[in-house]
């Protein structure tokens, strides 16, 4: 059983995180030149989801935290800085959304350039960092350290934050998620609003009579994410439902991370370390699970 303990007494803590992948993610298929017809899910994310969802999260007082590629913070500039004008906070998810397990040399350099320009948008650098995919190669949690990074969001292997330590006595909080409370598997599977209603009423009330962590991922895309009208009533409905809930709180991810290190919880090992031997033999096959977006 976990001894994590929220902060003001909270029986429990949401955390609403938004995957700011707009055009950034169609470009991974088509050129600039075709980005139109089924290739303007992306251009829906920043002409009409988005408003609709900042709107609705004042309608509720709640903080989110998005996470932004580099180069969709660079296109929408203006949208980035009203998120942070409004109190949300900005994440960093690469430059153009890359899978991290596969870069190499490049990695810290990649990480370092989505770092320089979320603070040269934002005004402010990204504390947080969540892979595309979840896909992170051995030495990701510490390049992410050195760059100053407080937190990965990447995993989704316990109820509550935990904290890696990592070499040289470095440490960074882990914000784990589920794929229950993602709205992109459920909609890219072309299931109903209703349906996801029914199954994050069922979560939530579970995750909440039990304490643990409550971690919302939302798309801001118009064909895996939650921001068309219908989607974003379902989202009004379930937050409205869970500030009725008692002893909730809504939190940043970097708000939960520094409340996490405050706690001084015993460090957890490097994940990779514990199945270097393993891996150093076997071929990874990360495409025979479900991934995250």
């Amino acid at each position: 059983m976990t001894t994590y303990t929220w902060p003001d007494g909270a029986r429990a803590v949401v955390l609403l995180t938004v995957n700011f992948d707009a055009e950034s993610f169609d470009l991974k298929e088509v050129p600039t030149e075709r980005m139109f017809g089924r290739y303007s899910y992306g251009r829906y994310a920043v002409r009409a989801g988005f408003p609709r969802l900042i709107d609705l999260f004042k309608k509720h007082d709640v903080p989110a935290t998005f996470f932004v590629p580099g180069t969709d913070a660079r296109r929408h500039p203006g949208l980035i800085r009203e998120l942070v004008a409004n109190g949300h906070e900005i994440g960093a998810r690469g430059v153009d959304l890359e899978n991290f397990a596969t870069l190499g040399e490049q990695e810290p350099q990649v990480l370092k350039t989505a770092r320089d320009i979320l603070a040269d948008v934002a005004g402010v650098a990204p504390l947080g960092f969540r892979a595309p995919g979840g896909e992170l190669s051995s030495r990701t949690l510490d390049h992410l350290a050195d760059l100053g990074f407080i937190y990965d969001a990447s995993f989704q292997d316990a109820d509550h934050p935990y904290v890696f330590g990592l070499s040289g006595g470095k440490k960074v909080v882990e914000l784990p998620s589920t794929f229950a409370l993602d709205d992109a598997p459920i909609y890219s599977a072309r299931h109903t609003h209703a349906r996801l209603l029914a199954i994050w009423r069922d979560e939530i009330a579970a995750m909440h009579a039990e304490g643990t962590l409550i971690p919302i991922t939302l798309n801001l895309r118009g064909d895996f994410g939650s921001t068309r009208a219908a989607r974003i009533a379902v989202l009004d409905t379930v937050l409205a439902e869970i500030k009725q809930l008692g002893g909730v709180r809504f939190m940043t991810c970097q708000q939960l991370a520094e409340h996490t290190l405050s706690l001084n919880l015993a460090p957890e090992p490097d994940p990779h370390r514990a199945h270097a031997e393993t891996l150093s033999k076997t071929v990874y096959r990360g495409d025979l699970a479900i991934r995250p977006l």
